[in-house]
C-alpha cells in the first residue's frame, strides 16, 4: 500500500491535486497540509462528473492541516485553489479485489437449450470476448486476409467444459500451417498429432477479464487420422461412412444451423461430401451466411484432424454446406479457406 506525496503551488483556479485511477484503485489521504497566506478550497470530483465540496475558503496564514479523514474512489479527483498557498498531500493507494470471472465464462450463464455434455448457452459479443482482429494481432496470426472481426461468438458446453466458437470465419486466405507454427491447432502441451513443418507446442492462451482460453481449432472427423481410403468415401453413399461422428462440427456446428443433415436423399445436402448424420435436435436455426458456411470468403474452415491417404492433407468443413466434408494440402491458402478458432475456458480453479 503505497504512500505516495504531492505537493502543489496553488493558484485561484482549480486545479488537479491526485486522480485515483480506474477501475480499482482507491486513495486514502493521510494529510492535507497548506503553508502560506490564501484562502483554500478543496473539492471532489467523481468519475460521473459531479462535484463536491469539501472545503470552502478557509482562511490560511501559516501553516494549516485538514482535520478529517479523506476516501477517494475510483475516478475520483481532488481539486484545490488558493492564490498564495503551497499545498502537500499524501495519500495512500489501495487495490480492491478483482472482480470475480463468471463460473462460465463471458456472455450468458444459463444454457437455452441441451445441457452441460451438448448445450448451447447463445450469442457472445466481440466485445464481451475479442474480435477477431484483436485476437489475430495477441497471437501473432498474419497469414491471409482479416474479416467478420466483430462477428462475436457462439458459447457452446461440450463435456462440461466451455467452449466459444466464432460465429463466423475471422480470416480467410490462411493455411492449416500457418495456424499449426503459431500453435493454434490443437489446444494440447505438446506438438500436436500430426506436426507439420517445425514442430510447435500447442497450447497457447489468451486471457480476459479474469478468464483465461486455449486456443485451437473444432475437431471435424471421427479420428485423427480420418480414414478417407474407405470405398465410400466421396461417393454418393458417404454419409454411412459417417467420418464426422463425435466432431466438434458435428456436435455443436450441425445443432445450431438450420438444416438437419441426416439422408442425402431427403436432407437437401451434398451426397458425395457427407460428413454424416446429425444426432439430437437443433438448438437454433442460423443460415448458411450467418455462419459463413458455403458464403462468402473463407467458407472452408480448416479443422484438426489429418488424412490418411495423403498425409499432407488436413480436413475442412463447411464447402457446400453445413454438413459438408473434405480435406487438402495444410500449406494451401486460397480465399476459400479460413481461421474459425475456438476457445475453451480454463477453469480458475
Amino acid at each position: 500500500m503505497p504512500l505516495r506525496t504531492y505537493v502543489n503551488a496553488l493558484t485561484s483556479e482549480d486545479s488537479t491535486v491526485l486522480s485515483v485511477p480506474l477501475p480499482r484503485a482507491e486513495a486514502a489521504i493521510h494529510t492535507i497540509h497548506a503553508a502560506g497566506t490564501g484562502d483554500l478550497t478543496l473539492s471532489r470530483r467523481r468519475g460521473s462528473g459531479a462535484v463536491e465540496s469539501l472545503l470552502a475558503g478557509v482562511s490560511v496564514s501559516g501553516e494549516w492541516t485538514f482535520p478529517k479523514t479523506l476516501n477517494l474512489e475510483p475516478g475520483d479527483t481532488l481539486l484545490a485553489k488558493g492564490d498564495g498557498l503551497d499545498l502537500v498531500v499524501s495519500a495512500y493507494f489501495t487495490h480492491s479485489p478483482a472482480p470475480m470471472p463468471d463460473l462460465y465464462g463471458p456472455g450468458p450463464q444459463t444454457l437455452i437449450a441441451g445441457n452441460m455434455t451438448d448445450g448451447f448457452f447463445g450469442e457472445v459479443s466481440s466485445g464481451e470476448l475479442f474480435s477477431g482482429d484483436d485476437l489475430a494481432l495477441i497471437l501473432g496470426v498474419t497469414e491471409g486476409v482479416a474479416q467478420n472481426s466483430d462477428a462475436g461468438w457462439l458459447k457452446f458446453a461440450e463435456d462440461n467444459e466451455i467452449l466459444f466458437v466464432a460465429k463466423r470465419n475471422f480470416r480467410h486466405s490462411i493455411s492449416w500451417d500457418h495456424l499449426y507454427s503459431r500453435g493454434l491447432v490443437y489446444g494440447t502441451d505438446d506438438d500436436g498429432q500430426a506436426p507439420r513443418g517445425t514442430p510447435t507446442n500447442q497450447y497457447t492462451t489468451v486471457e480476459r477479464s479474469g478468464n483465461r482460453f486455449a486456443v485451437r481449432l473444432l475437431t471435424g472427423a471421427n479420428a485423427d487420422p480420418f480414414d478417407d481410403t474407405d470405398p465410400l468415401f466421396f461417393t454418393e453413399d458417404m454419409h454411412q461412412l459417417d467420418i464426422g461422428a463425435g466432431s466438434e462440427w458435428n456436435r455443436l456446428i450441425y445443432r445450431v444451423h438450420q438444416d438437419v443433415p441426416g439422408d442425402p436423399a431427403t436432407d437437401g445436402v451434398r451426397a458425395d461430401r457427407h460428413g454424416g448424420p446429425q444426432v439430437g435436435e437443433n438448438w437454433a436455426n442460423y443460415s448458411n451466411s450467418e455462419l459463413n458456411i458455403a458464403h462468402g470468403n473463407g467458407y472452408q474452415s480448416w479443422c484438426q484432424e489429418q488424412s490418411t491417404a495423403y498425409s499432407a492433407h488436413r480436413a475442412f468443413r463447411g464447402l457446400s454446406d453445413v454438413a459438408s466434408f473434405s480435406r487438402f494440402v495444410g500449406s494451401r491458402t486460397g480465399s476459400i479457406r479460413g481461421w474459425r478458432p475456438a476457445l475453451k475456458l480454463i477453469p480458475n480453479n
